[in-house]
């Protein structure tokens, strides 16, 4: 077995010795994975890999392991390496086998050269971009985590000098000049230079603007294929060594951005995320059990401290607070034909415009307070403007191959607030319409249609929407709910900001809560299967003055699962599905009263 001292440093020279071992056959690749599983057990271990979200490329040297925490935005096609070759020195004459796993070229000394490729395979390439949305408070937790103080750049290109643009610019044209180098660099890599030149956001595709200028290619090595927009953490082995590609003038190619600007991950292993909480282990496991124990214990509490919290926002209306925390438990945990069950959108009616009690935008206000509760969130203002211009839906580039982003692809969890108070009079056009039917798609069915310009490919989301509006929104919602505003108390804002970001300890706590309760296991028995369609019967019988329908039926068991939810309880009981029917028939009043 090689040394363990430089698995961080030099993944690759580990590889080859085991490579070399076995001859460059069966079982080596086992033994290379049980490596650095064996070597990534433990937290403290996976921890002190370099994260490329954290720490700048440049602090970074080829050939290095380091991790990335993001969202698989687009699959690449498939990509043909040369898995292992026979290597000859011309001085000495002799002869070894090196594999070309986990790189993007061999790494060949002066003196020599390739007689042979020994096989050839395939591995996935996907695009992987910062999670989206992912909030401020989650960046800096993480980056107080991820400091890695001694890391230092490399010194020479020998030993993995990250490439700038220029230089590998510099090798494309020794390589037209007719030197013999490792890679043919096509005749438009000038158009490479102009790409980044000004439009390093078309390069980086990112859905939303963010903060963080990295995306990366992540080569996979396992036939498991990874879904789009899943959050994942890879670890591997960083490669800068790629000139980048564009489409030639005779033959289309992928687009290969330069890795200087995009770098490659050889992926060694991946974990995919349920939750982005940083202060929370990874979802499943024993530490998280451990962990979700403790925050379960607490939260009826910590529940009556976030209805406070809401109830006080929105100026003593605590019916609204009470909507608004079963919105942030909802999930979809389950399909039934073109049902996703679990999912509860929400509007929030009678949102004030230019009133002189609030110093800020009152849906800026309620987005800026939630931003600092949950994980992943965007505020999209539903202008005139916006409708019409933005790219909400994916939609697939032929001729670079490569699928580019909307605003709306985003990971399960991503919670948006749209503000429709934003909206003006006007025409929508053709892609305004479009958008408001995306819109309404993931309100309404949790789906959304990419663009696949001959075609459309359906997605489910995940997507828990929260629409602010004057009056009843465009895009229909699970649940329509005016608001009572106390306008005589002023504005709330100021004094809840500091109130949270007071007292740290507490606001730990809300978002433990808010992360860990959602994902809680949660059951309807049999007996409280049966009492509840018993109710719903017996207010269909005749002479009842309000029915309940199906549509009615199937809310108020979303609206009572996620009650139980929001005080920790993995079971539903009778008490809780009254209180439901309570709820709704409040809500009902209030629509009622605000139609007259």
């Amino acid at each position: 077995m090689p040394s363990l001292d430089n698995w961080l440093e030099t993944p690759q020279e580990i590889i080859q010795k085991i490579y070399e071992k076995h001859g460059g056959r069966s079982p080596w690749e086992k033994e290379v994975d049980d490596y650095f599983t064996s070597r990534m057990a433990n937290m403290e271990a996976w921890v002190s890999i370099p994260s490329l979200n954290e720490v700048p490329i440049k602090d970074l040297r080829h050939g290095q392991l380091v991790r990335f925490r993001g969202m698989f935005q687009d699959q690449l096609g498939p990509e043909m390496y040369g898995s292992g070759a026979l290597i000859k020195n011309t001085a000495s004459g002799c002869k070894k086998n090196i594999t070309g796993k986990f790189k993007d070229e061999l790494s060949l000394g002066l003196d020599e050269e390739v007689i042979h490729w020994n096989s050839t395979e395939s591995r996935s390439c996907y695009y992987c971009v910062p999670v989206p949305g992912e909030t401020p408070w989650v960046k800096q937790i993480f980056r107080e985590k991820n400091k890695f103080p001694d890391v230092q750049p490399s010194r020479s290109l020998l030993v993995g000098k990250k490439r700038t643009f220029e230089e590998e610019q510099d090798d494309c044209e020794m390589m037209e000049e007719g030197e013999p180098n490792k890679r043919p660099c096509p005749r438009t890599s000038n158009n490479v230079a102009s790409a980044t030149n000004g439009n390093l956001e078309k390069i980086l595709n990112f859905p939303l603007p963010s903060s963080e200028s990295v995306g990366c290619i992540v080569k996979v090595y396992s036939d498991d294929e990874i879904p789009l927009n899943d959050v994942m953490e890879v670890v591997g082995v960083l490669s800068f060594n790629t000139p980048g590609v564009l489409v030639d003038d005779d033959e289309r190619e992928d687009f290969q951005p330069p890795s200087s600007v995009v770098p490659r991950i050889h992926c060694i292993r991946t974990q995919k995320w349920e939750h982005n909480n940083p202060y929370l282990p990874l979802h499943g496991g024993q530490k998280w059990v451990e962990d979700t124990t403790i925050v379960t214990a607490s939260s009826t509490t910590v529940r009556d401290e976030l209805h406070g919290l809401f109830t006080e926002f929105f100026l003593g209306d605590r019916f609204a607070a009470d909507y608004l925390l079963c919105h942030l438990m909802s999930r979809v945990y389950s399909r039934k034909d073109t049902l996703a069950l679990g999912k509860l959108s929400l509007n929030l009616t009678n949102i004030p415009v230019d009133n002189g009690i609030f110093q800020e935008s009152y849906p800026r206000a309620l987005f800026s307070l939630l931003e600092r509760l949950v994980t992943k969130a965007h505020y999209l203002p539903m202008s005139l403007e916006n409708l019409n211009t933005l790219q909400m839906i994916p939609k697939k580039d032929y001729q670079e191959n490569r699928l580019i982003a909307g605003c709306l692809q985003l990971s399960s969890q991503t919670h948006l607030v749209l503000d429709e108070t934003a909206m003006t009079e006007g025409q929508l056009v053709a892609d305004g319409v479009r958008n408001v039917t995306a819109i309404g798609n993931i309100t309404s069915w949790q789906k959304i249609e990419y663009d696949f310009n001959y075609h459309q490919v359906e997605f489910h989301t995940d997507i828990p929407v929260l629409i602010l509006s004057e009056r009843r929104s465009i895009v229909a919602t699970d649940v329509n709910l005016p608001l009572r505003l106390s306008l005589s108390r002023g504005s709330p804002f100021p004094d809840l900001v500091n109130k949270v970001e007071g007292d740290p300890e507490l606001l730990v706590r809300m978002r433990n809560y808010l992360t860990v309760v959602r994902l809680l296991p949660f059951k309807l028995d049999d007996t409280m299967q049966e009492a509840v369609q018993q109710d719903f019967i017996q207010s269909r019988a005749p002479g009842q003055t309000n029915p309940m329908s199906t549509e009615d039926f199937h809310l108020l068991l979303v609206l009572s699962r996620l009650l139980a939810i929001t005080y920790g309880k993995s079971e539903l009981n009778f008490d809780l599905w009254q209180r439901a029917k309570s709820m709704e028939a409040e809500r009902k009043s209030r629509l009622l009263h605000s139609r007259r």
